[in-house]
């Protein structure tokens, strides 16, 4: 019998590294390692996760102890945070111990700089191996949203994304984290298929990349059902410029810590959606809706087809060039996330 492919799950103990675990072990016939610093939480995910699932004990901030754990791994997975801390050199480390790197970052320090690596590019192409950044609700999903409204409105110039994160969705240390350095800032509000909300802007990759792939201006935006939260974030975000990283750690800790009793009642999903227009006014609306899967499902995907050896992809890759519109609308209907689109016609248009 073949041996089972064996994938590494940086992060494995968190949120984001659980869902996914779960995913893949129904999904794939693949061994997973979850990794973790501390050897307890990492036994005690895999337990819950059954036999196929392995601790192992990890801290990304010894280089040489990532590089020792990446051999003998067909694909490592990173779903630790925040990427902006990590070390920059893990994909080439991941490369140089034979397996593939894919990520969830949505941190434009960590995304743009992968992207544009040319030397790692290179490296991986030579490996016959695949590094994909980004791989989660931002910017994968919302680039492929933002595509697929390109080709429905092909005049466009201007885009928003707005993430609509549902108040009953786990919000870990690493993900606040991610929010306070992004920042939450200028509120408007933003119809959105759960309603009206209050969005704030936030640095995100898809701006840069946006403008690169389908040169088209973006602001992205983040809003939170319960509306009190996103005050606090923003009102927290104006503070963590001014302290170090030991303060900055404690704030976002003290800010889980805090949200955790108010997670209990509201939304589990969330969405996330990309409005395209032009210089008529003519305007196309596109949005994904689903449970807190979306976020690893871009991962997910991507590991299944390369475990499975369906995709010749080796290189740097764009995370949303993954697959095509339509196969990822395809994928995404087919784990019960729900694809609508709406188009506007340009002023004046209306009868004719």
């Amino acid at each position: 019998m073949a041996e089972r492919k064996r994938v590494l799950i940086v992060g494995g103990t968190g949120i984001f590294g659980r869902l996914l675990a779960a995913e893949l072990l129904e999904t794939t016939d693949a061994d997973l390692a979850l990794t973790s610093r501390r050897m307890r939480a990492a036994e005690k995910a895999c337990d819950a996760l059954g036999d196929r699932a392995m601790p192992m004990p990890l801290d990304l901030a010894n280089p040489d102890e990532f590089a020792d754990a990446a051999h003998d791994f067909h694909t490592v997975v990173c779903t630790a945070g925040p990427f902006r801390d990590l070390p920059p050199d893990l994909p080439l480390d991941a490369l140089r111990a034979g397996a593939h790197w894919v990520d969830i970052a949505d941190d434009s320090g960590w995304v743009l700089p992968l992207l544009a690596d040319a030397s790692l590019d290179a490296r991986a192409r030579d490996a016959g191996l695949s590094v994909v950044p980004g791989l989660s609700t931002v910017p994968a999903l919302s680039g492929a949203l933002a595509r697929w409204a390109h080709e429905l409105l092909p005049s466009a110039s201007n885009a928003r994304v707005t993430l609509y994160i549902g108040n009953r969705n786990s919000k870990g240390t690493a993900a606040i984290a991610s929010a306070l350095a992004a920042g939450f800032r200028d509120p408007i509000r933003v119809d959105l298929p759960v309603g009206r909300r209050r969005a704030y802007k936030f640095r995100s990759p898809d701006s840069a990349l946006f403008r690169r792939e389908l040169g088209i201006t973006t602001e992205f935006r983040v809003a939170l059902e319960w509306g009190p939260a996103g005050r606090v974030i923003a009102g927290a975000g104006r503070l963590w410029a001014r302290l170090g990283d030991s303060a900055r750690a404690s704030l976002a800790r003290a800010l889980s810590a805090t949200a955790l009793p108010f997670g209990r009642f509201g939304e589990e999903g969330g969405c996330v959606q990309v409005e395209e227009w032009d210089d008529e006014g003519r305007r196309v609306t596109v949005s994904i809706l689903g449970d807190q899967r979306m976020a690893i499902l871009p991962c997910a995907f991507a590991v299944e087809d390369l475990l499975a050896g369906r995709r010749d992809v080796a290189g740097v890759r764009s995370p949303a060039d993954w697959l095509s519109p339509v196969e990822w609308t395809k994928r995404l209907r087919g784990r019960g996330v729900h694809v609508l689109s709406h188009t506007e016609p340009a002023y004046g248009d209306e009868g004719n």
